[in-house]
């Protein structure tokens, strides 16, 4: 199999670069729409209950919207992939509250307009 069939078979190869940066905005996004910090937000050590939640909602919003993998939005984000199954599993269940339902509907509206350059 070539490279050119692997590509029609699974689409391009991510550009790794790209999907940091996307990670970075939903991150930024979410610290703006929870009023936490960016960089606790992506904090690789233990850090406090409302930001794991920030993190979780950003992991799940980079798998719903920009349609990614788990193991895609893991890497952006520099997680393990079951650590993103987790949070998509965590948040996926909080879309039972009506309001929560609503915010994130917000947030996806957000991130799906952002430029069309990012695809």
């Amino acid at each position: 199999m070539t490279l050119q069939d692997q590509d029609d078979l699974y689409g391009p190869p991510p550009d790794h670069r790209r999907d940091r940066l996307k990670a970075a905005f939903i991150t930024s996004l979410i610290g703006l729409a929870t009023d936490m910090p960016a960089r606790e937000i992506a904090a690789r050590t233990r850090s406090s209950q409302a930001a794991t939640r920030a993190r979780h909602i950003a992991l799940y919003l980079a798998h719903v919207t920009l349609e990614w993998s788990l193991a895609r939005v893991a890497a952006a984000f520099g997680r393990d992939r079951t650590t993103a199954g987790n949070a998509v599993r965590i948040i996926e269940d909080l879309r039972d509250d009506p309001e929560i339902d609503a915010r994130l509907l917000e947030l996806e509206a957000c991130i799906r307009h952002a430029p069309d350059s990012w695809s």
